[in-house]
């Protein structure tokens, strides 16, 4: 039985501290790939239909517009279009917000 404290956010059950996971990763709006600075792909943006205008993501709770939470299997690879968590491309940092 999954024993993960969970708490309430935007009316669904998440766990414990992932609020903080998805407010984090609003803060890395961009890759760094060969040395430049690559836009990340928001919920909604992506090129399949996640549903984003029906619900949140499945996998990390981030709603329409926001940024993926970092290894989340649905976020969309902005250089080869596969998922960031499986695809070849070797980003070299994430770039955040200062």
């Amino acid at each position: 039985m999954d024993k993960t404290e969970r708490v309430i956010f935007r009316g669904q059950q998440v766990a414990k501290g992932w609020p903080e996971k998805i407010m984090a990763a609003q803060q890395i709006p961009s890759y760094s790939f060969e040395g430049k600075a690559i836009a990340r792909i928001r919920y909604g943006d992506e090129h399949d239909d996640w549903g984003a205008d029906r619900q949140e993501c499945h996998d990390c709770a981030v709603i329409k517009g926001e940024l993926h939470v970092p290894s989340c299997d649905v976020e969309e690879c902005p250089v080869c279009g596969g998922q960031v968590l499986s695809c070849d491309c070797d980003f070299d940092e994430y770039v955040k917000e200062t």
